[in-house]
């Protein structure tokens, strides 16, 4: 019995050795594609605004009504306050009075210089002016001065405001800031308006002859919109439709409550087909500034821990710890520690330990 046992442990097998992993590698490359990125947008006109009274008083006509096309300076509406014009000829007749003292005042001065240059010529006889006649005079011419300078003073103050006045008799009359349709019309023959009535506006007049497209553009693409760059677009009232638009204006800074950048494309409307209030798909052209590396989507990883592809060197794997960026059909955009032409795992996982030894296979 032992030497059965003696042979048997002779022959014990020996242990095989851990096979290498076989990973299939890709390679970094560095591209400067373009893309077209859907976003949201919407269409305004191209100059808004709502008209108040600014000064109280009651409507006494309006020319107008929703949907009438107005041209600028033509006449809205008509206001009757009667306090602004009797304000108007009591600035008026201050004024005219004020002038008339100036004049007066104006002679006066005249008249006292004349008085003192002719006694001063008179003066260089000896004995024919007395001194304090001389005096008297010079003091008199000097005081008449004083008082023209009063009377501009004053004639000027009136002037203002007789300007004034004749500026709030001006906002009786309500006239259009530019061409434009009116979309409100809130006020009837009789009602009492105000000034600084923060109520319902008389109007609310707009230009949509050219529209501007408004686009919010994530954090994400608010540097890659190219310069001079034409977006599509489509709305609901039109599906079968696709507009054109030119990039015309950016902020160049990020509206903080949601982190994107605005921008606004000019639409053309003479034929006025679209309306501003309209909701937009827009097909945005989105491109880098400069090339960036791009690796097969499969082979990041988005672990609990972080997110990180793997890197095939010397046979061995590497974890390196990457940030997603755009999105090319297959492919992604990484940012970290990565050069083009690096050796990757084609579908990373994982199971794929950091430093472990592996076997790269090119397919």
């Amino acid at each position: 019995m032992v030497a059965c046992t003696t042979a048997s442990s002779d022959h014990k097998t020996p242990a095989k050795e851990p096979e290498i992993q076989q990973v299939v590698v890709s390679t970094v490359q560095s591209l400067q594609p373009s893309k077209r990125v859907t976003l949201p947008g919407e269409l305004k006109p191209w100059n808004r605004v709502s008209m108040y009274a600014k000064v109280k008083g009651f409507v006494r006509d309006v020319s107008v009504d929703r949907g009438t096309v107005v041209r600028k300076g033509q006449v809205l509406a008509r206001l009757d306050a009667p306090e602004v014009i009797s304000e108007l000829s009591q600035a008026q007749a201050q004024l005219q009075a004020q002038e008339a003292t100036l004049v007066e005042q104006t002679t006066r001065a005249r008249a006292s210089k004349l008085t003192y240059t002719r006694l001063l010529q008179t003066a260089k006889m000896e004995g024919a002016v007395s001194a304090n006649e001389l005096d008297q005079a010079q003091a008199r011419m000097q005081a008449d001065s004083a008082m023209v300078a009063v009377a501009r003073g004053t004639v000027q103050a009136s002037r203002s405001n007789y300007q004034a006045k004749t500026e709030l008799r001006q906002y009786l009359t309500i006239t259009a800031p530019f061409d434009g349709i009116v979309i409100e019309r809130n006020i009837s023959p009789g009602a009492l308006v105000g000034a600084g009535d923060s109520g319902k506006p008389l109007f609310v007049l707009e230009d949509s002859r050219t529209l501007r497209l408004t686009v919010a553009i994530p954090e994400l693409f608010a540097n890659q919109l190219p310069p001079n760059s034409s977006v599509s677009f489509t709305v609901n009232a039109m599906p079968d439709r696709r507009f054109n638009a030119k990039l015309a204006r950016s902020a160049q800074s990020l509206v903080e409550a949601n982190r994107s950048m605005m921008a606004e494309f000019d639409v053309p409307n003479a034929a006025h087909e679209l309306k501003a209030g309209m909701y937009a798909e827009v097909q945005m052209p989105i491109e880098r500034t400069a090339k960036t590396l791009f690796v097969p989507t499969t082979a990041v990883v988005n672990s609990s821990e972080k997110m990180f592809l793997i890197k095939v060197q010397d046979n061995r794997a590497q974890w390196v710890s990457v940030q997603k960026g755009n999105v090319l059909d297959s492919l992604v955009e990484v940012f970290g520690d990565v050069q083009p032409g690096m050796a990757i795992v084609k579908k990373a996982s994982e199971e794929i330990r950091d430093g472990q030894e592996v076997k790269a296979v090119q397919k």
